[in-house]
C-alpha cells in the first residue's frame, strides 16, 4: 500500500496525475488529506475535476502558525500509521504537509518518496526552502523534475542511487487536460495569481503589487483570482480600493484557471507551478520573486524574476505589451523529454520495481 499526501492545491495537482499512473500499473495507494487547506476551491473541487477517490483519511489540521499546523498533521498522522503502516509514503512538493508526513515515516521506518525534490532557490526565508531541504534529507527515493534538482541533491551528498530523474507531473497534467478542456477565448488579459507571505503578508509590498496592477488595468484587463490568504491581507490591510478596475473572483478551480492562463497575453505570480506551466504554453511570465526554483525558466528566458515595486512592474509590462513580445520553449533536449507528460509513469514504473523489493 502507497500512501499519497495531499494537503494544498498544487499537491492534488501532482496527485491527480500519478494516481492515473498507478492505475495503469496496478499499484494499490490511498489519498491521505492533511487539511492544510481547508477551502472548498483550494481542494475538494479538484477531487470532482480530476476524479480522484476519496481521501482515506482527513486529518483536518487546517490552519496556525507553521509549528501548530507541522505539529499536528504529525501527531493525527503517527497515531494512524502506527496501526497501519504503508509500504511506501509518497509525498509531493514543499509544504508543511510535505515534510511532516517524511518526518513521521522516517521515524517509523516507513520508506519515504519525494516527487520535485531537489528544487533549491537558496533562500531560506522561505518556509518552502526548509519543508523541500528536511525532506530530501530523509527522504529513501527521490524524484527531481530537472538536471538542475538533481544536481542540487548530488551537492549535498544524496547518493546517485536514490535519485531518479523523473520531470514534472504537473506538466503531466497541463498536457493531459488541455486536450480535454474547451478553451474558450479570453484574450487579451494578464492573469494575476499571488499567494506567498513575502508578497501579501507585507502591506509594502501587496500595496506596491496593487498599485502596479490597478496602473496597468487602464490599458488591459486584468483577471485576478484572490488566493484566500491574499484576500484575506487585502481587507486586513485596507487595500480593497486597488482593486476598483481589476476583475477579481474567488479562487478558480483548474479548468478555469488553466483556460484564463492558456489564452493570456502575460501571467504575474509567485507560483513555482505557474512558472513551469506558462513555460510550457509560451506565455510570458512575470514572477515576483527575488530567487526561483525554477532557474532554467530565467536561465532559457521564458520567465523573468521582478521585485515587487510599483514602478518596475508596470514599465516591464508594458514593454511586453507594447513591444508584443513573444516568448518561446526553446529548452535543451533533456528538459523537452523531462516535460513530455510521461514524468508520472516513469515514477510509477520506478516504484512498481522498489515494491516489488
Amino acid at each position: 500500500m502507497i500512501y499519497l499526501i495531499g494537503g494544498a492545491r498544487p499537491n492534488f495537482m501532482k496527485i491527480a496525475a500519478l494516481t492515473r499512473a498507478f492505475k495503469k500499473d496496478n499499484l494499490d495507494y490511498e489519498i491521505i488529506h492533511t487539511g492544510q487547506h481547508y477551502d472548498y476551491n483550494m481542494n475538494k473541487i479538484f477531487f470532482k475535476e480530476f476524479e480522484l477517490k476519496e481521501p482515506m483519511i482527513h486529518l483536518e489540521s487546517g490552519s496556525g502558525t507553521h509549528a501548530e499546523q507541522t505539529a499536528d498533521i504529525m501527531i493525527k498522522l503517527e497515531k494512524y500509521c502506527i496501526n497501519n503502516p504503508p509500504k511506501l509514503m509518497f509525498v509531493v512538493g514543499d509544504v508543511n504537509s510535505t515534510m511532516a508526513a517524511a518526518i513521521v515515516a522516517s521515524k517509523l521506518h516507513i520508506p519515504v518518496a519525494h516527487q520535485e525534490a531537489g528544487m533549491r532557490s537558496g533562500d531560506r526565508k522561505m518556509p518552502e526552502e526548509i519543508n523541500r531541504i528536511v525532506t530530501d534529507s530523509i527522504s529513501d527515493y527521490l524524484f527531481p523534475i530537472s538536471p538542475q534538482d538533481e544536481e542540487n541533491l548530488l551537492n549535498e551528498g544524496i547518493p546517485k542511487t536514490k535519485i531518479l530523474l523523473a520531470g514534472d507531473c504537473m506538466i503531466d497534467n497541463l498536457l493531459y487536460y488541455s486536450k480535454k478542456i474547451k478553451m474558450i477565448k479570453r484574450e487579451n488579459h494578464i492573469l494575476v495569481e499571488l499567494h506567498r507571505p513575502i508578497n501579501v503578508d507585507n502591506k509594502e509590498n501587496l500595496e506596491e503589487i496593487l498599485k502596479a496592477l490597478k496602473i496597468l488595468s487602464g490599458k488591459i484587463r486584468i483577471v485576478f483570482p484572490l488566493h484566500p490568504r491574499t484576500k484575506k491581507m487585502i481587507n486586513f490591510f485596507k487595500l480593497n480600493n486597488y482593486l476598483d478596475q481589476i476583475d477579481f473572483t474567488e479562487p478558480m478551480g483548474y479548468f478555469e484557471f488553466v483556460k484564463y492562463m492558456s489564452n493570456a497575453s502575460i501571467v504575474i505570480t509567485d507560483s513555482d507551478g505557474i512558472q513551469q506551466e506558462t513555460s510550457i504554453l509560451n506565455i510570458p511570465c512575470v514572477s515576483i520573486r527575488d530567487t526561483t526554483n525554477i532557474a532554467y525558466t530565467i536561465k532559457y528566458g521564458t520567465n523573468t524574476l521582478m521585485a515587487p515595486e510599483c514602478k518596475k512592474i508596470v514599465k516591464f509590462v508594458k514593454h511586453l505589451l507594447d513591444d508584443k513580445v513573444e516568448i518561446k520553449n526553446n529548452f535543451p533536449e533533456l528538459y523537452q523529454k523531462l516535460n513530455d507528460g510521461h514524468a508520472s509513469e516513469r515514477i510509477s514504473k520506478k516504484i512498481e520495481q522498489i515494491l516489488k523489493g
